[in-house]
This record gives C-alpha cells, structure tokens and sequence, in this order.
C-alpha cells in the first residue's frame, strides 16, 4: 500500500510512518518513565483517559508502520500487534516504579481497550477491503 509498484521504491509516506514509529514509542516511554509527571488542567477521565488516547495511537502508528512494508497486512498483524501492545504497556507498567511512579492494573486495562478499539476498527477496514 505504501510502496510502489515500480521497483519497490518506497513512497514519503512509507519514510514517514517508518520514523513516527519510533519517535512515538521513545515519546510515550519517556512520558510514562519521568518522575512525578502529571497532567495538568481538565482531562475528562484523567489518568486514564491519557493511557486510552496514548495506546491507541500506538496501535494506529504500529499498524501503519506494517502496511509501509512489502506485503500486505493479514488477519495475523491485529494478533501480533496486540502481543506486542500488550508486552509493551506491562513492561510500561511494571517499568514505573522504578523511577517513583505507580504501576496501576488499570492503567494498563485502559492501554489494551485504547489498542483493542484501534486494532479492531483497522481489521475490519481491512479485512472489508480484501473482500471488495
């Protein structure tokens, strides 16, 4: 989808979701990992809402980070990125204490629905298209 067709020369939006990837995940990391870092003013749902948001544009940006590659996606990639989501944001979790923060069971619940939501709407957007 986001390599061409005439020898595999890859298009500026392949470059681009190839270096979001890894901007975004260094990004939630160190946003996850500094100490004592809140949210300040209104967030409806604080805390939570936040772990929504920020894993399910880790779902968002992974998945379109494997469509930049030379195949395309299959029912698998939803199963493989939720493994890889949900390794992550335990490690996250786990991770946190270590600098001063809580590690909190919701927070990581609110990270796999965020991701769930994501991953499921993606699938069935692809798998709708496979079918056309």
């Amino acid at each position: 989808m986001s390599t061409s067709s005439s020898g595999g020369r890859v298009t500026p939006w392949a470059h681009f979701w190839r270096r979001m990837l890894p901007a975004y995940w260094i990004f939630l990391f160190c946003s996850t990992h500094f100490p004592h870092l809140s949210l300040h003013g209104e967030v409806p749902g604080g805390d939570k809402t936040a772990h929504l948001v920020a894993f399910a544009i880790l779902a968002l940006v992974l998945w379109l980070f494997a469509e930049t590659l030379h195949r395309p996606p299959t029912r698998a990639l939803v199963w493989k990125l939720a493994v890889i989501i949900a390794a992550y944001a335990a490690f996250d979790e786990i991770t946190q204490p270590v600098v001063g923060r809580s590690a909190d069971f919701a927070d990581w619940g609110m990270d796999m629905l965020g991701s769930g939501v994501v991953l499921a709407a993606l699938e069935i957007r692809r798998s709708r298209a496979a079918r056309a």
